[in-house]
C-alpha cells in the first residue's frame, strides 16, 4: 500500500523527465577487443538514460508524439596519444562513427517519412564507466555530452522546421550555445573544427544557419506540412508542392554547392522521392529527374527509376506538437 502511494506522488514527477525524442541507442564495438565488455554495456545504457530522461524543450509532447530517433555509435578504436614513454593507450577515451536516423509521421497514414540520416565519421570522446553523462546549459562539462546534445538539438529544429517555417530556429541556436563552449581544444578537433568543410559538425551547423540555406529549411516545411500531409486528401496539390521543395533545394545547391544540409536531404529523401513520382505525369517525372540528378549527381541512375510504372506511395500520422505553429 504505502509503494503504491509513493509510486503515484512520484509518477508527475517522473513523467517531468521525459525526452521530447523517443532515442533507440545501438552501439557497435566488434573491432574493440582489448577492452572489458561491460564498460560497453554500462555506456550504451548511458546514453539511453541521458537522452531519454532530459527534457530539451518547453512545449509538452504527448507520449504519441515524440519524435522517433536512432542512434548507431561504431567505436572502432581506442585513441593513443604521445606520452613520455611514446604512445601510450588511454582506456577510457574512444572514436568511431556515428549515424542518426529520424522520421516524422504523415498525415492520415500510420506512416512515417525520414527527416534526417546523417553519418559522423569524427567520433571521439572520453567516458568512465558508472560516471552519468551530464550536459549543462551555462559551461562545459563533457565531449560526450555535447556531441549528444548538439544531435539533440539538431533532431529538434529539423524536426520543427517541418511542422512551421523556419521553426527549429531556437534549437539550432541552442546548439551553436553547445559549440560556443567548447574548450579550444575540443573546438579544433576534425569532428568539431570551423576549419574543417569536409562534412562535420561545424559545417552542418553552419548550413542551417547560413542564409544562404533558408530555401532548404524552406523546402522541409513545403515537403512536409504542405506536400506528404496532404496527399491523402489532394495528391495532385500535395505532389505539386513537394515539387516546389525540391525546386527550393536545388536553388540552394546552386548557391552553395557541396552543402552538407542539401547532402543529408537528399539522402533521407532520394527513395522516397523516386517512389512518389512514380504516379506522376510525364511533364513531372521528367521535371524531377533533371532537378534531382543536378542536386545529387552521384545518384542519378537512381531517379530514372521514377519512370517506372506503379502508384507513387507516401508514408506516416501528423500530430499536434506544441503552441509554436506545430499543428
Amino acid at each position: 500500500m504505502k509503494l503504491t502511494l509513493i509510486l503515484f506522488l512520484l509518477a508527475p514527477l517522473l513523467l517531468v523527465g521525459q525526452s521530447e525524442i523517443n532515442w533507440t541507442v545501438n552501439l557497435n564495438t566488434q573491432q574493440i577487443t582489448q577492452t572489458d565488455r561491460r564498460v560497453f554495456e554500462t555506456l550504451e545504457k548511458d546514453l539511453a538514460i541521458f537522452l531519454n530522461g532530459r527534457t530539451w524543450t518547453n512545449d509538452r509532447f504527448e507520449p504519441e508524439e515524440r519524435i522517433d530517433a536512432t542512434i548507431f555509435l561504431t567505436i572502432t578504436e581506442q585513441t593513443e596519444k604521445n606520452s613520455q614513454d611514446g604512445e601510450q593507450v588511454i582506456p577510457n577515451r574512444y572514436s568511431g562513427t556515428l549515424a542518426i536516423q529520424t522520421s516524422r509521421p504523415i498525415y492520415g497514414t500510420g506512416e512515417v517519412t525520414p527527416i534526417l540520416n546523417y553519418q559522423d565519421k569524427n567520433i571521439s570522446f572520453g567516458y568512465e564507466q558508472f560516471a552519468a553523462i551530464q550536459l549543462s546549459e551555462q559551461s562545459y562539462t563533457s565531449e560526450l555530452s555535447s556531441l549528444m546534445g548538439f544531435y539533440a538539438y539538431l533532431v529538434l529544429g529539423l524536426d520543427y522546421d517541418t511542422f512551421s517555417p523556419m521553426g527549429g530556429q531556437p534549437y539550432y541556436e541552442q546548439a551553436q550555445e553547445i559549440y560556443n563552449r567548447l574548450p579550444s581544444a575540443v573546438a579544433n578537433s576534425p569532428g568539431w573544427s570551423s576549419g574543417n568543410k569536409s562534412n562535420n559538425r561545424s559545417f552542418l551547423l553552419e548550413n542551417l544557419l547560413s542564409p544562404r540555406m533558408v530555401p532548404v529549411r524552406r523546402a522541409l516545411y513545403t515537403y512536409h506540412r504542405l506536400g506528404l500531409d496532404q496527399m491523402l486528401t489532394d495528391p495532385v496539390a500535395g505532389r505539386n508542392n513537394i515539387t516546389l521543395a525540391i525546386e527550393d533545394v536545388q536553388a540552394a545547391n546552386q548557391s552553395y554547392p557541396s552543402s552538407a544540409l542539401v547532402q543529408s536531404f537528399v539522402d533521407a529523401k532520394r527513395d522516397e522521392i523516386v517512389e512518389i513520382y512514380k504516379g506522376a505525369t510525364g511533364p513531372e517525372q521528367n521535371a524531377v529527374i533533371q532537378m534531382m540528378s543536378r542536386i545529387d549527381p552521384s545518384k542519378s541512375g537512381d531517379y530514372r527509376l521514377i519512370r517506372s510504372s506503379g502508384p507513387a506511395t507516401s508514408r506516416g500520422t501528423t500530430i499536434n506538437r506544441g503552441p509554436n505553429g506545430r499543428q
